[in-house]
């Protein structure tokens, strides 16, 4: 789930995002599915970001999460986007971001990325799912609160963990929070990830990638279950 659409692999440009600025010309293309970047004439040095699949069992772990700066890519690249299943993510051989474990376990870890952004996925266990990692920290699971949110399984009294700014959701609720909160509109992908959690068995993972135990995980990366899997990862190159 997702409170932007990506239906398929789309370019846009993008306000400037507060973490990572806009890089080269401000071109944004995301790869919801697997794909292959070819290099447009004249641009030399691209900026990738991958989100790992979130784990597709009970009490899964978050994808984690990476991001490269000033890559010289090939003519092509493969890209490859992770299921929800713990997939891996991958731009070339640059920069990966592992699945969340299926099944009670770690979340996914970034690697390639430039320091400070490989990132770690929240741990899932029994009634907790871990939520996917982003730019501005961890995910939120059973290893603690994280930058996404945790999702919980059980009674409405229960919701899940908040996310970098947006409230988790409770057992009755559709939906985890959305950062930011204004829905239908990307203000900056530095936000991708940072969604609230989800508090029961008929909810949805944060919308934009918290965690989610018996319903589906949140989009990008949220750990999901057994029945409806986790979120589906991405990559953004930027360029």
């Amino acid at each position: 789930m997702s409170f932007f659409s990506v239906a398929s692999n789309a370019t846009t440009v993008l306000p400037i995002n507060p973490v990572s600025g806009t890089y080269g010309t401000g071109q944004v293309l995301i790869f919801a599915n697997s794909g292959t970047f070819t290099r447009p004439t004249g641009i030399t040095l691209v900026r990738a970001r991958c989100f790992g699949g979130g784990g597709g069992g009970s009490g899964s772990g978050g994808g984690g999460f990476a991001m490269a700066t000033d890559i010289s890519p090939a003519t092509t690249v493969t890209v490859t986007v992770g299921n929800g299943a713990g997939g891996t993510s991958s731009f070339g051989s640059h920069v990966s971001a592992t699945g969340g474990t299926s099944g009670f376990g770690p979340g996914g870890t970034g690697s390639g990325g430039t320091v400070p952004y490989n990132n770690t996925g929240g741990s899932g266990s029994s009634g907790i799912a871990g939520g996917v990692a982003n730019i501005w920290g961890n995910g939120g699971g059973s290893n603690g609160v994280g930058a996404s949110g945790i999702g919980f399984s059980g009674t409405a009294s229960l919701v899940g963990g908040s996310g970098f700014g947006g409230a988790g959701a409770g057992s009755a609720v559709t939906n985890g929070g959305i950062v930011p909160p204004n829905a239908g509109y990307l203000s900056s992908i530095d936000f991708i990830g940072t969604g609230g959690g989800d508090g029961g068995s008929t909810s949805c993972g944060g919308v934009n990638g918290g965690g989610s135990v018996n319903g589906f995980g949140g989009y990008p990366g949220g750990a999901g279950s057994p029945t409806n899997g986790g979120g589906r990862g991405m990559v953004i190159v930027e360029y």
